[in-house]
């Protein structure tokens, strides 16, 4: 996923689909915290982590370490800018 705005439209789309659903009243408020949780530590860990690891800048087993809380601020330029 070098391609910027593809990981953009990856990454929002989840969340988008996630707030339209419960606006419309499709899913219940537990299940759509649930479900936020799961698209923070789950999903974005490992768009993030791809997206890192096919730049080259981490390994692919690393990809769990994303998820301690600050690591996401040590790769800023490389995930969101470049």
């Amino acid at each position: 996923m070098k391609n910027l705005l593809l990981y953009y439209f990856t990454i929002f789309t989840p969340l988008g689909l996630l707030t339209w659903a419960s606006v419309n009243d499709l899913i219940s408020s537990v299940l759509f915290v649930v479900l936020l949780f799961l698209y923070a530590f789950v999903y974005r860990t490992y768009t993030d982590g791809m997206r890192l690891a096919q730049k080259g800048i981490i390994e692919r087993k690393d990809i769990w370490k994303i998820i301690i809380p600050g690591s996401h601020f040590k790769y800023f330029k490389e995930l969101y800018l470049e």
